[in-house]
């Protein structure tokens, strides 16, 4: 007769797994699979947090095949998910930017609430950039891109999992010297359960300006290799290396262009692998692409518009833009504006859906409220061009992988 367990009991799920196994051992079992269902595992497995999945991991052969299975890790990610969506007081922030103190690189996890920055988590980071830092591209359910930023044709690009401790570094590229500027994108498809990076390729012209179309090169981690986009829809706009990235509704989302005033919101569907369009506001269409960026604000697709202060290199201000109705042009709609003592020098996003996370011109991170004008310093200091922030989720991907690169060609296949 199976027991029957309580997922509220005061004991941690796996504390109480260890236990059970310990009994079987005393009445002759063989195996935690002759006392406990595979379903029955599977259902407590799905609600154990990454760390303690990692130490179930270590009990017995059948029990790190389960929790190693693509299939269950495909499963914890989504009930992860659900379960972030449903519980918002408990969102954590992944921070990281470069100590000018300590000449490093700072990864740090810190609880979305009141408390923002008293307590934190700092998260072992073992790489290596070629410069300072990496740039990061995005993350994306627990999975982190970084590449290095000293070359802007041909980059090493990385993928990271805090949560497990392992990295995997993509094949290189194909690479030409007429390539003029190239553009990255990391998203997850959800419909195959396979994240996938963006590679948009601009060539230079004689006269030295960006040809359209681009070319685009697509990776797929369940693949291990790139292979080049052969779909119609690549952009007739050049994507702004200016411009942050964010994911909503299954797709990438950049700044663009067709001129410095023909403005865009560039848009690539991560599963039909197509690119599409967004109009702007029509009273910021006219703004130096080099002052705008994209975020999200409360789940919207949102737009910094910054302001530029005369004879700094820092920002004024900057105003925030949402749109209210996902690819609707007529419902952007100007939030409210963001002015803090001293100018800014990057905003970073919405912090518990209310204050705004930002670096401040002196380089110091900062949370500004803008219903009621306050500032609050939160004593982080860095390059303000390094400070990225994020939600961020646990995540058992590339746990069957290993630390290592991952080293074919564009029409290779992978090995990790």
């Amino acid at each position: 007769m199976v027991q029957e367990f309580s997922f509220h009991h005061m004991q941690p799920p796996y504390l109480i797994l260890f236990r059970l196994r310990k009994e079987t051992e005393g009445k002759g079992a063989t195996k935690m699979s002759d006392y406990i269902p595979k379903e029955v595992l599977i259902e407590i497995f799905l609600r154990l947090p990454v760390k303690s999945l990692l130490r179930c991991r270590c009990v017995c052969k059948s029990w790190y095949s389960l929790i190693s299975n693509q299939n269950f890790i495909s499963l914890h990610t989504r009930n992860t998910i659900e379960s972030s969506s449903k519980n918002k007081n408990r969102d954590y922030l992944l921070l990281r930017h470069y100590s000018r103190v300590d000449k490093k690189e700072r990864f740090t996890l810190h609880l979305d609430d009141d408390d923002l920055f008293g307590k934190y988590q700092e998260l072992d980071f073992p790489l290596n950039s070629s410069w300072d830092y990496f740039e990061i591209v995005g993350s994306c359910n627990g999975i982190v891109c970084l590449t290095d930023n000293h070359s802007h044709i041909l980059k090493r690009i990385v993928l990271w999992n805090p949560s497990i401790g392992l990295s995997v570094t993509l094949p290189l590229q194909r690479f030409s010297y007429r390539v003029s500027n190239v553009i990255l994108g990391f998203g997850f498809d959800s419909w195959t359960n396979d994240y996938k990076v963006i590679r948009i390729v601009y060539y230079s012209t004689d006269g030295g300006s960006l040809m359209v179309p681009p070319d685009v090169e697509i990776f797929e981690l369940s693949k291990g290799a790139w292979r080049i986009n052969n779909s119609a829809s690549s952009p007739a706009y050049v994507v702004s290396k200016y411009s942050s990235q964010t994911v909503l509704e299954g797709a990438i989302h950049w700044v663009g262009y067709y001129n410095p005033r023909g403005l865009t919101i560039a848009v690539f569907a991560v599963h039909d692998e197509e690119f599409k369009e967004f109009k702007m506001p029509d009273e910021i269409v006219t703004t130096n692409v080099q002052h705008l960026s994209v975020m999200l604000c409360s789940q919207l697709l949102s737009l910094i518009q910054y302001r530029k202060r005369t004879g700094h290199l820092c920002y004024e201000s900057c105003s925030i833009w949402v749109m209210n109705e996902y690819g609707v042009h007529d419902s952007w709609n100007k939030l409210f504006n963001v002015v803090v003592p001293g100018g800014l020098g990057k905003t970073l996003g919405l912090r518990n859906n209310v204050e705004v996370l930002l670096v401040g011109a002196d380089g110091e991170l900062i949370s500004y409220d803008p219903w009621n004008q306050r500032v609050k310093r939160l004593g982080i200091n860095g390059e303000s061009c390094s400070f990225y922030a994020d939600l961020y989720m646990e995540s058992l991907v590339l746990l069957k992988g290993k630390k290592g690169v991952l080293v074919h060609s564009i029409s290779g296949t992978a090995t990790i």
